[in-house]
């Protein structure tokens, strides 16, 4: 009976998954118990790869639909998880980066993201080497976090609409390269493409994205940096359009990408262009 229990659990750890589905599940992490959503798309085999996506500072959780990054697992057999932020005294769902008005928070955020990677990894049998994170702006804050800790889980970042907090700045120095890319509109009002170093807006202080790009590039010891691409956006009666910088020849591979989207506001950008794609696209140059 043994020998047969083993050779099924084999059968079981092997076999891909019949039907897509989105599991909700949660598990306790440094005292306190993190939820998440995880996609899983028909026929995904043991040992895929997992994309990290995590929302925006939000009343509520944003549903996975927010999102274009199903579709595109879908096709390219990839996981994607949807952790949930933690409710702070101001009455929003976040992760903890410090703004002013996550000040009830104690959370060691970068901490209890791992773990929580590194659970469902072994969970649902996902890539340990092949995990990535991106997110929206205050996922996409998390994600500059993350490489400036230095963490072993997340091989590639992803922000879009992301900002570097001054404090982050000002408190780290990156312990290794790592390949970023940033999606980012030229008339974000939330998080602003000229930085926010007098405070203005109540988030904290934060930089330029072009000083935080730059400190990327330079860590990453780029040394290729190729001409601006500019094209039309999704939607060219908005008058946006994407102008596409890319820095490479970095230690290990590692690039520095930016889609300055001109135009845009706070969003996830797909109104604009195909953004679940061009993050696949990015991560997938770094699977193992």
């Amino acid at each position: 009976m043994k020998h047969f229990l083993a050779i099924v659990a084999l059968m079981l750890a092997s076999t891909p998954l019949a039907a897509q589905r989105y599991v909700t599940d949660s598990v306790r992490v440094n005292g306190h118990y993190r939820a998440f959503t995880l996609y899983l798309p028909a026929g995904l085999p043991a040992g895929a790869p997992l994309v990290w996506c995590m929302h925006g500072y939000r009343k509520t959780v944003a549903k996975p639909s927010y999102f274009d990054l199903d579709a595109v697992a879908d096709r390219e057999k990839f996981a994607v998880c949807y952790p949930a932020g933690i409710y702070d005294s101001s009455g929003h769902y976040g992760f903890n980066v410090h703004y002013p008005k996550q000040a009830s928070l104690t959370n060691d955020e970068v901490s209890d993201q791992c773990k929580l990677a590194r659970w469902v990894q072994k969970r649902y049998r996902l890539s340990t080497a092949n995990t990535f994170a991106t997110g929206m702006s205050n996922g996409g804050d998390m994600c500059y976090l993350l490489a400036y800790r230095g963490q072993d889980v997340f091989s590639a970042l992803a922000p879009v609409s992301g900002i570097t907090m001054a404090w982050i700045y000002e408190g780290y120095q990156a312990p290794k390269p790592v390949p970023i890319y940033e999606i980012h509109g030229t008339a974000d009002k939330t998080s602003r493409w000229d930085g926010d170093m007098a405070n203005k807006g109540g988030w904290g202080a934060y930089l330029p994205l072009k000083l935080s790009m730059a400190y990327w590039i330079a860590r990453d010891r780029c040394t290729v940096v190729e001409k601006p691409d500019t094209i039309a956006g999704k939607n060219p009666a908005n008058g946006h359009y994407v102008v596409r910088h890319r820095f490479s020849g970095g230690t290990g591979g590692c690039q520095v990408w930016v889609d300055e989207v001109v135009g845009a506001t706070h969003s996830w950008h797909s109104r604009d262009m195909d953004t679940g794609e061009a993050i696949w696209a990015f991560f997938k140059q770094y699977l193992k």
